[in-house]
């Protein structure tokens, strides 16, 4: 297939050039004010394209870039300061993140407060070396850049403005007496543990105007500080978090999609669409890489333990714009957890030939999981709609349900035994399989709906995490709410803790 084929099959999937480049998921701007028109005019006036047929011109960014570079850089419209203090950008390999980290790091250096103090940090001093040695190629390649830096091995200092640049490492064991001003973590899915990103955040808290900026491509397992910067970053681009200083750009193809589809090779790559990708090199790349690593490295997906309980696509299909009705019952499932796992709570209301569905998720948080929250969300949707049942598990919810019970909510004890749960997982699947489930498509509840795998036991199957560390809490609830909301014993006696055992 020529690369004019390949532009006209994009074309028909719908990718205009108003849209082709961007993220899956991205935090919205609140704001027209942004110092990225700044950044990208000292990248064209100061820095060179090094490698390539461009070599020797100047560094142009492309698009992608800039809308990027304006979003991260975007400024409050009443206090005029940076929006953001963390950020993650999620891309796939070869899409000229180092060159325009670097960009970043230089400016930080000349425009930051004074003392400015920048960081690039990876996992190892090679990693971490690379972004690093970028911009002491463009700095020794600038006239006036070199005048003003000092180079070192592991370091640029610019005297006038007394600022620094270093590269560090998590093998670099003095970072508590720190005070960075700007953070440039690569390939954060690479840290086994946040203590190294826990101590360049916290060290900042002096600083007027702190960012911590993470890149990255897609890990595989999600109970690690990337996998929980990326769940966080969806539950705030699609806001169901509000946290404005949070900043969330991240390119990855459709869950589940088929790996040889080119229109999702451009979804996840933008430079693909722009030529600065051969296409012939993705063709290539997918017949002689294993799967698991070409969605990592090509389609910026987190690759899964195991193969998920649902077909290819099956999830996908039950999307639906069809919002819950207030004059109709629901049955709620309540997935509760302990410190570590995720809270889930999910809605199902049947509407003519269709359970419509909707998800709430709670993170776990340092100080544990936020109980009263979720008793104050049930305690809302009882007085929004006509809940039929409160589904849950006695294990983690007791004393919550008793108390629910007392202000006149339905509660259902529901134990989690394979004697329940196996028809329960099966009437769930053929419901999923059968598009006769409906969702929103919010990215959490996908995630955690489609991260469960099927477990044998010796009277059939039932859900669990399988191999996989990722949270599967909402698949749960889905199970729960959908079994009662199907099923033809449905409690209609005052209100009380009721206990279904069949």
């Amino acid at each position: 297939m020529s690369s004019t084929t390949f532009d006209a099959g994009l074309k028909r999937n719908g990718l205009s050039p108003t849209n082709r480049w961007r993220p899956a998921y991205y935090t919205p701007r609140r704001s027209s004010l942004t110092d990225g028109d700044e950044i990208i005019e000292f990248a064209a006036r100061h820095f060179m394209v090094i490698k390539g047929f461009k070599a020797g011109q100047p560094l142009l960014f492309t698009p992608w870039q800039k809308w990027l570079l304006r979003a991260l850089f975007e400024r409050d419209a009443v206090t005029r300061r940076l929006r953001y203090r963390r950020a993650l950008i999620g891309l796939p390999r070869k899409q000229g993140k180092s060159l325009m980290l670097s960009t970043v790091a230089v400016y930080g250096m000349i425009t930051g407060e004074s003392g400015a103090e920048i960081y690039v940090v990876a996992g190892d001093r090679e990693q971490a070396r690379i972004i690093f040695n970028e911009s002491k190629q463009q700095i020794l390649g600038s006239a006036m850049l070199s005048s003003e830096c000092k180079v070192y091995r592991d370091a640029i200092e610019m005297p006038r403005y007394g600022s620094v640049f270093r590269v560090l490492s998590s093998e670099f064991k003095g970072q508590a007496g720190l005070n960075p001003s700007l953070v440039l973590f690569d390939e954060l899915w690479n840290q086994s543990t946040s203590d190294l990103y826990d101590q360049m955040t916290l060290g900042s808290g002096a600083r007027v105007e702190p960012l911590v900026v993470s890149i990255t491509t897609a890990g595989y397992d999600l109970d690690t500080v990337a996998g929980r910067l990326y769940q966080y970053g969806k539950q705030c681009a699609a806001g169901e978090v509000d946290d404005a200083t949070f900043g969330m750009w991240w390119w990855e193809a459709s869950n589940d999609c088929n790996v040889s589809d080119e229109h999702e090779w451009a979804i996840a790559n933008p430079n693909l669409r722009l030529g600065l990708i051969d296409v012939e090199d993705m063709r290539t790349a997918v017949k002689q890489t294993d799967e698991a690593a070409f969605r990592r490295w090509r389609l910026n997906q987190w690759v899964r333990a195991q193969e998920s309980w649902l077909p290819a696509g099956a999830w996908q299909q039950c999307f639906d714009v069809r919002s819950l009705r207030d004059d109709l019952p629901v049955f709620v499932g309540v997935d509760m957890a302990l410190k570590h796992d995720s809270i889930a709570v999910v809605i199902a209301q049947p509407q003519d030939d269709v359970v419509v569905t909707r998800a709430r998720i709670w993170q776990p948080q340092d100080e544990g999981v936020d109980v009263a929250g979720v008793e104050m969300h049930l305690r809302a949707l009882h007085r929004e709609f006509n809940v039929r049942e409160f589904v849950y598990d006695p294990a983690y919810f007791q004393r919550s349900a008793e108390a629910l019970s007392d202000d006149g909510l339905p509660m259902i004890e529901y134990p989690q035994s394979s004697q329940r749960m196996i028809p329960a997982c099966g009437n769930a699947y053929d419901m999923i399989v059968n598009k006769r489930v409906t969702h929103d498509g919010s990215p959490t509840f996908t995630d955690q709906v489609l991260s469960a795998a099927q477990r044998m036991t010796d009277q059939g199957w039932r859900l669990s995490k399988g191999k996989s560390r990722r949270k599967i809490d909402a698949c749960i609830a889905l199970v729960m709410a959908l079994d009662r909301a199907t099923s033809r014993q449905t409690t209609t006696s005052a209100p009380s803790i009721v206990r279904v055992w069949e």
